[in-house]
């Protein structure tokens, strides 16, 4: 399985292997490969075990730190949202040699989804933006000029300026979001709803983060209006929905330019 892999990929591996005693929460004894898992896009994530244990071994594809990604505000949230069991346990970091190891969870049955599924959602999201902040911000101009250079794309669209403008004007309470909440990146383990993968993990608008699940999941309007209604817990305004909509739009700007910038680096 591991034969798979590329050269390069497999030497990081074994060398993230190789320092097994240096884990927190780690195995007493030197793991295996278990598999090499599916997803990911611009990373490859490896399971691997120890008795009864295992671990995801995740590794960098794209340089993280040309994507505007820290490493190190991944880490001191992963460790606030396992504290919260709101993530799985991290384990190991190592940001020179591209590697982060944390426990793998084993997922529920697969079940209907339902307007619980919802509702689960808006309270992790809840949670999730109750954490601890953090001295990292995602300004999604910023970002997106970024993008734009490494992409080699053409001028940013005035609608998304205009929004950009728009939330910088009115939003004044940046809490910890995750940004990336999409399915593939929920999780739900012993019948709690868990969050994966936060390397997009930053200061930011709430909203985006709900935004990130409506497009990235294609929710219908109903299921937007639900989402937006359960996480306030109370009825959206239309500044709300208004807000709501700028990021939308703003996380499908950010999305295309993000694929533009993997199709000319992978």
């Amino acid at each position: 399985m591991v034969e798979t892999l590329s050269q390069p990929v497999r030497l990081r591996l074994e060398q993230a292997l190789a320092q097994w005693r240096h884990w927190q929460h780690g195995p007493v004894a030197a793991p295996t490969v278990s598999a090499v898992l599916k997803g990911g896009r611009s990373n490859t994530s490896v399971k691997i075990s120890s008795g009864q244990t295992s671990w995801v071994v995740r590794l960098d594809g794209i340089n993280p730190t040309s994507l505007g990604i820290s490493r190190s505000a991944e880490w001191r949230a992963l460790n606030q949202a396992a504290s919260h069991k709101l993530a799985p346990i991290p384990t190991y970091s190592n940001p020179e040699l591209g590697v982060l190891v944390y426990e793998f969870c084993e997922a529920d049955p697969v079940r209907d989804p339902t307007v619980s599924d919802i509702e689960d959602i808006a309270g992790l999201l809840r949670a999730i933006h109750a954490l601890p902040p953090l001295k990292f911000r995602l300004d999604p101009l910023t970002r997106a000029r970024r993008y734009q250079h490494l992409a080699g794309t053409s001028e940013l669209s005035e609608s998304f300026l205009i929004a950009c403008e728009r939330l910088e004007e009115h939003v004044h309470t940046h809490v910890l979001c995750h940004n990336d909440l999409l399915r593939a990146n929920r999780l739900r383990c012993n019948n709690r709803l868990l969050a994966l993968d936060w390397e997009y993990a930053a200061m930011g608008d709430p909203l985006f983060d709900l935004a990130a699940v409506i497009e990235g999941d294609e929710l219908d309007d109903a299921q937007a209006s639900l989402l937006l209604a359960t996480w306030l817990d109370a009825q959206p305004t239309p500044q709300d929905r208004q807000r709501l909509d700028d990021n939308r739009l703003v996380y499908r700007q950010l999305n295309e330019l993000w694929e533009c910038v993997y199709d000319r680096q992978c």
